[in-house]
């Protein structure tokens, strides 16, 4: 890449005014942990904060990430910054689209997808043997699911957002049994509020997913309460409500 293409590439991930002009602008000034992104509201959690490092990265130093599902990330991403930088030279506009290629390659790596997936199944199980006393608001997911994004919108996936008043990983495993779902469910998250109980929060995240026009799938075989939203959003609404979070993907911070 020429100094003059960084400078470019740089100067879009600047004037971007999503998540990752957020991150961009907080890691030039200096606050480059995951930690520090999250706290400077730049991403809604610490996993989040590290997907947008790892496209600045890509982008302006060509490291490229080895998880299918951070490349998918990272090349929507790329995607946006083509679309909404249509005044790219050709040149930086070729390095935008040889890095949307690769991180295409990455996504759909079969080896590293089926060792994503059992990474991401034990750490679902992980979050579920932890949640024997802490009953709650519960965010589960099927593999397929993962891996398939909404036609509508490629930053959503189908969730169950649902509530349990016992243990959260029994009360799965009965939904499982009662809904003949095909494949084992992910958990990805686990709410608790302080004085809320697990119906009110339930609903409270039901009303503001609806008002945010993440309806619930209609006529979806699987059953009630699946949305088509992503992690991000639910922590955010987490976050403004004051809940504990259980999670599965947050990384160290670095």
């Amino acid at each position: 890449m020429t100094p003059e293409v960084r400078t470019e590439l740089e100067a879009a991930l600047r004037e971007n005014d999503g998540q990752l002009g957020k991150v961009f602008a907080l890691l030039e000034a200096g606050r480059t942990t995951n930690r520090e992104l999250v706290e400077g509201r730049a991403a809604a959690n610490q996993g989040a904060a590290a997907n947008l490092r790892v496209t600045v990265r890509a982008v302006l130093d060509g490291v490229m990430p080895k998880a299918p599902s951070v490349a998918t990330k990272s090349r929507r991403n790329v995607a946006s910054l083509l679309r909404d930088n249509p005044d790219l030279s050709t040149a930086a506009r070729v390095h935008l689209e040889d890095l949307r290629t690769l991180l295409e390659v990455i996504a759909n790596d079969t080896e590293e997808l089926e060792r994503e997936a059992r990474h991401f199944e034990e750490k679902s199980k992980v979050l579920t043997s932890s949640l024997e006393k802490s009953p709650g608001v519960y965010v589960f997911t099927l593999p397929s699911f993962m891996r398939t994004v909404q036609m509508t919108d490629p930053d959503r996936f189908w969730f169950k957002i649902g509530k349990s008043d016992r243990v959260a990983g029994v009360r799965i495993r009965e939904i499982m049994r009662a809904t003949g779902l095909p494949e084992d469910p992910w958990c990805a998250r686990v709410y608790r509020h302080p004085t809320l109980t697990p119906r009110d929060l339930e609903s409270t995240f039901h009303d503001l997913l609806n008002a945010a026009g993440h309806s619930r799938a209609p006529g979806k075989k699987t059953g009630r309460d699946w949305y088509a939203t992503n992690l991000e959003f639910l922590d955010a609404v987490a976050v403004a409500l004051g809940c504990e979070k259980l999670a599965n993907d947050d990384p160290e911070d670095e």
